[in-house]
């Protein structure tokens, strides 16, 4: 099983119409709320999210909001998503780490680190890793399925600087046209 912060995607038998069916994260803030990520810039560190299990392959929900959702995919070697199926969705997937497999019904595309690939809606596929290091895939999905926004594993926040006394570049822009607001 996936350890707490991450959610295992399978297909749903009971429900046809349903893409999957997926177990919640532990409570928690409520980083998906359209609030609180529509009304302001939040950073994240996706580090924080990594989660591998040795068990599965493993989705964690880093953010969503009514028009699209951030996931991130963290498959171990040898192991592969379940099938995965949109009727709603589009779903920009790119390699941040490792070497992945994509499989659909049009034939299987390898993909290295940086290299992206977009699934239409309707389209059946899957994620294989079948090289010997483990795999980090972020997929942007629009519109985005309810899954709730997980918690970080990991709260470092490293990818992310902060220089409050520096104003930004917007900021310089309008005081040198403005002149200065304070």
């Amino acid at each position: 099983m996936p350890r707490a912060g991450a959610y295992a995607l399978a297909m749903d038998e009971d429900d046809p119409t349903s893409d999957h069916a997926e177990a919640p994260p532990p409570a928690g803030p409520d980083h998906g709320s359209a609030d609180a990520s529509a009304t302001s810039v939040r950073p994240v560190d996706l580090r924080d999210y990594v989660d591998f299990s040795q068990d599965a392959a493993t989705c964690v929900r880093v953010f969503a909001t009514p028009e699209l959702a951030l996931d991130l995919w963290c498959i171990e070697p040898q192991q592969a998503t379940p099938v995965l199926h949109h009727e709603q969705q589009r779903i920009a997937y790119t390699v941040i780490g490792g070497r992945s497999w994509f499989v659909t019904d049009e034939g299987e595309v390898g993909l290295d680190p940086m290299g992206s690939l977009m699934v239409p809606p309707g389209v059946v596929h899957g994620i294989d890793n079948r090289a010997p290091d483990p795999l980090i895939i972020v997929a942007v999905s629009s519109p985005p399925s309810a899954t709730p926004a997980s918690d970080p594993v990991a709260t470092r926040g490293e990818a992310i600087r902060h220089e409050p006394d520096r104003p930004n570049v917007l900021r310089r822009l309008a005081d040198r046209l403005f002149g200065s607001g304070g």
